[in-house]
């Protein structure tokens, strides 16, 4: 209802309080009570309202612009605008109180922690963690995590990020991992040699070779001879590399004699004398190690094996007493297993396979990552050792994670403290050598998006242009 005293009047004539026209149109039925300025107020609400969507629209294209922008970042996770209505506000009217809303505020920007897809580099240190967890990297002071997994070695053997922070892990020694989680270094320290304990000879000797025993074991005295003699006297022969504790390698020959009229066989291990330290040792000259005598039954298989070293006092400079196990078949290798040898007529003397279990020292020649994220080094001597394992962190709220910049996010209270072990442990997931973790931005979707964001801004821009104008005329009214 219009106030009850009309008679004081507007400017231009009209009664205060009323619409334009005067007094005269007072006594008409009102739709609502809402006075000029409550309509001044209820338009203001409408550009605030407006305003509020322009802000929220230009939020939405800020993170979509964001996501477009790191479409190619490393391990890079996309993050999504959420948004709330605002507290409406209280209006009454003919039919009973109601609300008016006051538009949309910006609630939540969170991090899409999605698996990312997995592309192949050429960097053996590369990595990607396929389903949950981050890699843990330290600056010295505190821990971040990352999806980025791509590691190098600085100049002191530790793996570290891109901006130098320290891939966190478990070392290791002797190529045993260490429980102790820290600073994953990935030592360039060759690998041990081993010396050779058994020589698995796999061999066919022909019981038709030679007439005689013409061969016999050979010590360095005055019956010496040159290794070349030895091996062309003997009925069958062959030779192989074996290593001393040092790692130095050395010529091993073996030589096999038939006994005439018997089914059994002798042999005898040859080195080069000048390679040792024994008295009166020269190049050349051929030293017997250790002989020994096989007996066969008439099927020719092997019934019997011995093997003696000689009594010649003898060692290579500076490496330990060498007494290896020769392996032909018999004395608990299993004939047939480890080794074995047959005395058949069908066929000359050949061997078949032979092998010894020593190696020389080895230069770190490339490295491996496997699941589990252990470190593999191979070596130039054929050998691989375990040099470490990465970490994989894992967190109970991952959307709690803040994010810090260069592909790193911090632990806080929302997200709760990182779970560290191994991967695929504890609902860790795998890791992948050579590998990287692409973005999983969408772009179709993120494309999409900014259309209707785009759309929304517009629209809302529509809203507080309007609002404007018809504020200027409600001016004009007064």
């Amino acid at each position: 209802m219009w106030p009850a005293d009309r008679s004081r009047s507007c400017k231009s004539g009209r009664t205060k309080g009323c619409p334009r026209g005067g007094p005269e149109i007072a006594d008409r039925p009102m739709r609502s009570a809402t006075t000029c300025e409550e309509e001044t107020m209820s338009l203001f609400g409408t550009l605030q309202t407006g305003a509020s969507g322009l802000g929220v629209s230009g939020a939405s294209l800020g993170v979509i612009g964001d996501n477009i922008a790191n479409l190619n970042t490393v391990g890079y996770k996309r993050s999504t605008a959420s948004f709330a209505d605002m507290l409406p506000q209280d209006v009454f009217g003919l039919g009973g109180p109601a609300q008016l809303g006051r538009g949309a505020a910006n609630l939540t920007i969170g991090g899409q922690f999605t698996q990312g897809t997995l592309m192949g580099s050429g960097n053996a240190l590369d990595m990607a963690i396929s389903g949950g967890g981050w890699f843990q990297v330290n600056d010295g002071s505190q821990s971040f995590y990352t999806r980025d997994g791509s590691f190098g070695l600085d100049n002191e053997g530790y793996l570290v990020t891109p901006m130098g922070h320290r891939v966190q892990g478990y070392g290791a020694s002797g190529g045993q991992i260490s429980p102790v989680l820290g600073d994953l270094q990935i030592g360039s320290t060759p690998a041990p040699p081993a010396e050779t304990t058994a020589i698995t000879l796999d061999l066919v000797l022909d019981p038709d070779a030679g007439n005689d025993l013409d061969y016999g074991a050979l010590a360095l005295d005055g019956a010496t001879t040159s290794i070349e003699d030895a091996a062309a006297a003997a009925d069958f022969n062959t030779s192989i590399t074996v290593y001393d504790s040092l790692g130095r390698d050395h010529d091993l020959l073996l030589n096999f004699e038939r006994v005439a009229g018997t089914n059994e066989w002798t042999y005898s291990a040859v080195i080069d004398a000048g390679e040792t330290d024994a008295a009166g040792a020269v190049e050349g000259m051929a030293l017997e190690v250790g002989s020994g005598r096989l007996v066969f039954d008439t099927e020719g298989n092997l019934t019997g094996n011995s093997f003696t070293t000689t009594g010649t006092a003898w060692s290579w400079p500076g490496a330990d007493a060498w007494a290896p196990e020769l392996q032909l078949g018999l004395d608990g290798t299993g004939a047939g297993s480890d080794g074995g040898v047959v005395n058949t007529g069908d066929q000359a003397s050949s061997v078949l396979s032979i092998s010894q279990d020593g190696y020389a020292m080895g230069d770190l020649v490339s490295l491996a990552v496997d699941e589990e994220g252990v470190i593999r080094g191979q070596y130039s001597n054929g050998q691989e050792m375990e040099l470490g394992q990465v970490a994989v962190a894992s967190f109970d709220a991952e959307s709690g994670l803040q994010r810090l910049g260069g592909n790193l996010y911090g632990a806080t209270f929302a997200s709760g403290d990182p779970a560290v072990g191994a991967a695929g442990t504890g609902g860790r997931g795998s890791i992948t050598g050579y590998a990287l973790e692409r973005s999983n931005v969408d772009l179709e979707h993120e494309f999409v998006s900014m259309i209707q964001a785009q759309r929304s801004y517009q629209a809302n821009a529509g809203v507080v242009r309007t609002a404007d104008e018809t504020l200027q005329e409600l001016v004009n009214l007064v």
